[in-house]
């Protein structure tokens, strides 16, 4: 009997790629919500990190990006678990150090509770220069690393010829949102916070970083 419903559980939420645990509820009528959270952890379901957590999904249905991300409409998941565990990952991976706008670009949502949860418990150090706050590893060895990275960064920005929030949404988009070549990026930022961008800015921010139509090889930290 538990592996039948283990089976039928599992190939409901394969028909469905993401499934409303109250769904579940009606879909397989008589069970305790307990043993329904017990069947949901044997199959290794997946907990999205927006909506409540009130979306499950199957292991191996995600498509992650780079960032260990996946989203399905506006339901997201992480492959680190939850928003205040992606967030920790997210900073420990980076190559300088994050701000909260970094993180929020990059996760989708607002992260001020996770990060004071985070910074509270030690498992990541936060750093302010004026008004900007950056956070940090709290390993020794990678905070070090991206101390040292973004002050080299810093140096760097000094002659950075583009607006600082322009570079990293196109980035962004070119990486996550697969706009990658001039004309796709240029129409995405149109649309999306940046309405009188040019195309030639667009374009020289592609020639500045090298980045190659259709072929985008860059990291951002």
């Amino acid at each position: 009997m538990g592996m039948n419903i283990l089976s039928e559980l599992a190939e409901y939420i394969s028909s469905k790629t993401v499934v409303e645990f109250e769904e579940l509820k009606e879909r397989f009528p008589g069970r305790s919500e307990s043993s329904f959270r017990r069947d949901l952890s044997k199959l290794k379901c997946l907990t999205c990190f927006t909506d409540n957590s009130r979306y499950y999904t199957l292991p191996d249905i995600p498509d992650y990006d780079g960032f260990g991300l996946w989203q399905y409409g506006a339901i997201c998941f992480s492959k680190h678990g939850t928003i205040k565990e992606t967030a920790r990952a997210l900073i420990n991976e980076s190559a300088c150090g994050l701000s909260h706008t970094d993180l929020s670009n990059i996760i989708g949502v607002p992260l001020y509770n996770p990060l004071r949860v985070l910074v509270k418990e030690g498992s990541v150090i936060c750093e302010t220069d004026g008004h900007r706050m950056t956070f940090y590893s709290a390993e020794d060895e990678i905070s070090k690393r991206q101390r040292n990275n973004s002050s080299g960064a810093a140096r760097y920005s000094a002659d950075h010829p583009f607006d600082l929030h322009v570079t990293i949404d196109l980035l962004l988009a070119v990486l996550l949102e697969k706009e990658d070549t001039v004309d796709k990026a240029h129409i995405f930022l149109k649309a999306n916070k940046h309405p009188n961008i040019t195309r030639k800015e667009v374009e020289e921010i592609f020639d500045f970083y090298k980045l190659t139509e259709k072929k985008t090889e860059f990291e951002i930290s």
